[in-house]
């Protein structure tokens, strides 16, 4: 949706400032992806075996690491967009909205990570119906706001990187529910 949305309304320059983007967000979403698939499955393995607590511990040793690399992102996104955006090869046409799609994506992936671990913890805590909708409504949602950032607000590259980061947070909304059903068999656990 980015993809069709930058083009036709930010143009080819903001287009290649999307694609420059794309290995971090990559990144991101493969460490997410690897922490909540990892630690998920640890959770299903302990559960099986120990009961709550093991799988409390399990949760909480995601979210740690998580919030490890969460803060290697934030701070590389604080401090390091300009070079990432020249190392990646953004001209002085492209070079702006690089580093403004990159320090973004960098400042939300605390929200991307913790997307893809909730997700992936809540499919194997009995509720796939529950992350299958969770996943749905993040990606329509980031399709309606990159329409409306885009072209009636007319925010341009920032619109397209904010409709992005916004969308986690609307999956993680949807997920709460979860917790707030009482249905959850994991939670953060003290050591």
């Amino acid at each position: 949706a980015d993809t069709f949305f930058i083009a036709n309304g930010i143009g080819t320059d903001g287009l290649a400032a999307l694609n420059l983007a794309l290995p971090v967000y990559s990144l991101i979403h493969g460490v997410g992806l690897m922490l909540g698939v990892g630690g998920a499955t640890q959770f299903s393995i302990r559960k099986s075996r120990a009961g709550m607590d093991a799988d409390s511990k399990a949760f909480t040793h995601t979210i740690i690491i998580a919030a490890l690399f969460a803060g290697v992102f934030v701070l590389t996104g604080i401090f390091l967009s300009a070079p990432i955006a020249h190392l990646l090869g953004a001209d002085a046409a492209v070079f702006q909205m690089s580093k403004t799609y990159l320090q973004m994506l960098l400042l939300c992936s605390p929200a991307f990570m913790l997307n893809e671990i909730i997700l992936s913890f809540i499919r194997n805590d009995g509720s796939p119906h529950l992350s299958m909708a969770a996943m749905a409504g993040g990606s329509v949602s980031n399709i309606l706001l990159d329409y409306i950032f885009i072209f009636p607000l007319k925010m341009g590259i920032f619109g397209a990187v904010l409709a992005t980061c916004i969308a986690p947070v609307i999956s993680l909304g949807i997920l709460s529910t979860h917790f707030l059903s009482g249905k959850n068999s994991f939670y953060p656990a003290r050591e």
